[in-house]
């Protein structure tokens, strides 16, 4: 994978500037595959077919997780970068039918391209909830579905490692991290392949803590469900009705 985690480079930057996103592959070694991982690639057609361009016989993998959950997780992560003010209550953000924090939770809209592009056997989609419940099942399907010769489940210490800081903390990255992203991009990719970066983040995690999520009002709640009662028909079709009872 590339230190980079997250390029954005297609539907983007393609085909422009495709040295400088070479750079961050160590195509010298010899792998059976280069990845990366771009979240916001899901909700692009042009994306798809620009990858698909790239690298025809690319295999994507589409990690999915309640759509209420990915979309608060997301909330409180925008309130760490700046995206959205600390004092943004969910009900404001929500009064917006079109906000990125329900467009991109629907999943059936946004995936089902990648399907159609695809097909199955270049596509896989994995509910992050079913996988946790067996992880050591879901590491060989992920190698099955690669072609990878199989190897054991390694040890996890089972931590995210991109998990979204408690207010202070956030206020803290907002001071410091975001002004360095936004006026400096280059340095900022720099700091965050950084390990002395990483040690640092899971410090202040730890000693200012991480976003406690507030409970959402039962009015709110049964509106969410209500907004994304086909997202989880959709993933009750693609095997994973258990993981995600309403």
């Amino acid at each position: 994978m590339s230190q980079l985690k997250e390029h954005y480079y297609f539907g983007n930057t393609y085909p422009d500037k495709l040295e400088e996103y070479h750079s961050h592959f160590p195509f010298e070694k010899d792998y059976l595959y280069y990845g990366e991982s771009t979240h916001i690639y899901n909700q692009s057609k042009e994306a798809a077919n620009q990858i698909k361009e790239y690298s025809p016989d690319a295999k994507l993998l589409a990690i999915v997780r309640d759509p209420i959950q990915r979309l608060l997780s997301q909330y409180y992560f925008q309130k760490q970068t700046g995206v959205l003010k600390e004092s943004t209550s969910l009900e404001e953000v929500l009064a917006d039918r079109d906000s990125p924090l329900i467009r991109e939770s629907h999943y059936e809209t946004s995936l089902s391209v990648y399907q159609e592009i695809y097909g199955d056997a270049q596509f896989k989609i994995v509910s992050l909830e079913h996988a946790k419940s067996n992880l050591p099942g879901f590491w060989k399907d992920v190698q099955s579905y690669l072609g990878l010769t199989p190897i054991p489940f390694p040890e996890s210490q089972n931590k995210s490692e991109n998990a979204t800081g408690s207010p202070l903390f956030r206020s803290l990255y907002r001071m410091t991290i975001r002004p360095i992203k936004v006026h400096n991009p280059k340095l900022y990719s720099t700091l965050i392949q950084s390990k002395f970066m990483h040690q640092s983040k899971s410090m202040l995690l730890y000693l200012l803590g991480t976003a406690r999520k507030e409970k959402i009002p039962e009015g709110l709640n049964q509106r969410l469900k209500q907004e994304f009662t086909p997202t989880y028909e959709y993933l009750a079709q693609l095997g994973f009705g258990e993981s995600y009872s309403t």
